[in-house]
């Protein structure tokens, strides 16, 4: 009878466990895009405040994603050393002091500052979510979980304009910082007082052998084929949120709330595109499905270059056209990660971080081209975006999936 109950007893904390490790997990997954993605209809507003330029305000977007890139490299290793908790917790209180910088700045340079600390911070969520995954869950239990994180991650670029808009309408836009902060409060409490630590496997940091597999997998061709379209398709949806809030609130006239449901429904369109890569036949073989994706993304990028030089301003002219890419680069994207990683078997961990590390740095430094464009009209970004979809174009055919 003991005996019963104690196995009772142990198999419910196994499951209560398993379920509190899949909560943090998803809810680890959204607020590194999210600190991107919920200013964007408040950039703007915010360069009229700090009476700064547009360019300057959209350079702190790209120094964001930067930062984020610069961290990927970081965590996973330090993570590796010292343990998932504690690495959790540094990262989380960077992130905390970074947005109590951005949220007391009175000038453009300090909330820049902020930013920065706050997106090396946060990437310790993105890098450690997964790590935790592997630590935590076997197959088929791990590919259940890494659904649900992949729909929170998915989720963060949705909600956030919307969030951000509303925030800028009623209350003012430096409660989205506000909001980031209590939400890493939230999580900083999960993590201090009731995770455990889950990796069990603590290893010495060692420069030499991460140099050597850094060496091994840039030295791949194939490799860098694959991050430079993963960059490509990324990049230019971050332009979206970059350079559209100028495009639609300063040259169209639009509210902030009107570019906000547009970007929630950008990120609704590519979550259907990576999600209809469970739903295509069979039949269609992986090079058959980059093939289709990549030329109607260059189709449509035309379309909308076409559209930007007979009727510019028009917020269909921008909106339609750009779903269509939206769209293909989430059916490309997830499939283009798994080639990416799964090059490297041995060595998964470090691709992974290599992969992010560059396909974000990629996309800040297209972030950064972007602002620098003129944004009174659609045709700069128009042009933009064909340029990287026929890259995508020329690089998927070299690929060979």
């Amino acid at each position: 009878m003991t005996d019963i109950s104690t196995t009772e007893t142990q198999a419910i904390r196994t499951k209560n466990s398993d379920s509190f490790y899949a909560f943090l997990i998803v809810a680890l997954a959204p607020i590194g895009q999210m600190g991107i993605d919920i200013f964007t209809p408040s950039l703007p507003l915010i360069a009229k405040e700090f009476m700064s330029s547009r360019e300057t305000v959209q350079l702190r977007v790209s120094l964001y994603l930067a930062a984020f890139s610069i961290g990927q490299l970081f965590y996973g290793p330090l993570s590796d050393s010292i343990g998932r908790r504690r690495a959790l917790v540094l990262g989380l209180v960077l992130f905390l002091t970074g947005s109590l910088i951005a949220i007391t700045a009175s000038n453009i340079e300090v909330f820049i500052t902020g930013r920065v600390i706050q997106g090396f911070g946060i990437t310790c969520a993105s890098v450690l979510m997964r790590a935790i995954a592997t630590d935590m869950f076997k197959p088929p239990q791990l590919a259940s979980v890494l659904t649900y994180m992949v729909v929170g991650w998915g989720m963060g670029p949705i909600i956030a304009p919307v969030i951000g808009a509303a925030f800028q309408e009623t209350i003012g836009w430096k409660y989205s910082l506000i909001f980031l902060a209590v939400y890493a409060v939230i999580l900083l409490a999960l993590i201090a007082f009731v995770m455990k630590e889950t990796n069990r496997n603590l290893v010495a940091f060692s420069l030499t052998k991460i140099a050597s597999g850094v060496g091994e997998i840039y030295g791949n061709f194939r490799f860098t084929l694959i991050f430079l379209s993963m960059g490509f398709c990324y990049g230019v949806i971050l332009c979206f949120n970059l350079v559209g809030p100028f495009v639609v609130q300063e040259a169209m006239g639009y509210s902030p709330g009107t570019f906000g449901v547009l970007a929630l429904a950008m990120g609704l369109v590519y979550f259907l595109g990576v999600l209809s890569n469970r739903v295509m036949p069979a039949a269609i073989t992986p090079a058959r499905k980059f093939s289709i994706a990549s030329l109607i993304c260059v189709i449509a990028a035309a379309i909308q270059l076409s559209l930007a030089l007979v009727a510019d301003l028009n917020i269909w002219a921008l909106a339609v056209p750009f779903a269509f890419v939206v769209f293909f680069c989430g059916v490309m994207y997830p499939n283009l990660m798994a080639m990416g990683v799964s090059a490297f078997p041995h060595i998964a961990g470090l691709a992974s971080s290599l992969l992010g590390f560059s396909l974000m740095l990629l996309a800040a430094a297209i972030m950064w081209l972007s602002s620098l464009m003129q944004a009174h009209s659609l045709l700069p970004f128009a042009t933009l975006t064909l340029v990287l979809m026929c890259g995508v174009f020329v690089m998927i055919r070299a690929i060979r999936p």
